[in-house]
């Protein structure tokens, strides 16, 4: 069966935004390592498709044109089926590759780009339609609470993407024109146990539950 979190939360369709947003994604028998402590491979699994699938149409309900970005032939079928078109990542084979290609094919569409992370547990199609919103006007950076970049918006199809550990420092001195957009709920990823604890209590997070092992 479907997860409960493959579809959006109802509401009026907004005006679409001349914005690309990608979401790369990972293949969902390896996602989510730094969790194998606390979740089985196949509760991984199932948790790395039920968030992107909620990631993915939240861009949607935001008004973006949307892509997901992988060089998996399952994520390819898996994003297939929910109506979106997909990218292959490029011989890269990162994140940093995926968001080239992103880049790249916005500029053959005469888009902006925006990279949006896909393991954002707490998002809202509000949220990300403010960050879209700025992004038609200029570079946008959206910081993880950690330091790292969880949204990335602009432009220039070749920006020097670096993400990972302390990438916000790095893509804001890459664009010091870009606007921060601090936002708490969109600074959560799901990348250590910490994060899963977090997301899972906070307002927003109880979707999480079926997928997650009982306290």
């Amino acid at each position: 069966p479907s997860p409960r979190c493959s579809k959006a939360p109802a509401g009026p369709t907004p005006e679409p935004v001349a914005l690309l947003a990608a979401v790369p994604v990972k293949p969902f028998g390896v996602a989510k390592a730094r969790l194998s402590g606390h979740l089985s491979p196949n509760q991984r699994a199932r948790l790395g498709k039920a968030i992107a699938a909620r990631t993915t149409l939240l861009c949607r309900q935001a008004g973006a044109d949307v892509v997901v970005v992988t060089g998996d032939d399952g994520v390819a079928e898996w994003a297939g089926a929910l109506g979106f078109a997909v990218l292959a990542e490029g011989p890269v084979g990162s994140l940093d590759g995926a968001a080239q290609t992103a880049a790249a094919t916005a500029a053959a569409r005469g888009q902006g780009w925006v990279i949006v992370h896909a393991d954002l547990p707490l998002a809202t199609a509000v949220d990300l339609r403010s960050v879209f919103r700025a992004a038609t006007r200029g570079a946008v950076v959206v910081p993880s609470h950690n330091g790292g970049t969880n949204l990335l918006a602009g432009s220039d199809p070749t920006f020097p993407f670096t993400f990972g550990a302390g990438s916000f420092h790095r893509h804001l001195a890459a664009e010091p024109r870009a606007v921060v957009l601090a936002h708490p709920r969109l600074a959560i990823d799901l990348d250590t146990p910490r994060d899963l604890a977090h997301a899972r209590k906070a307002a927003g997070g109880s979707w999480l539950g079926p997928f997650l092992p009982a306290d």
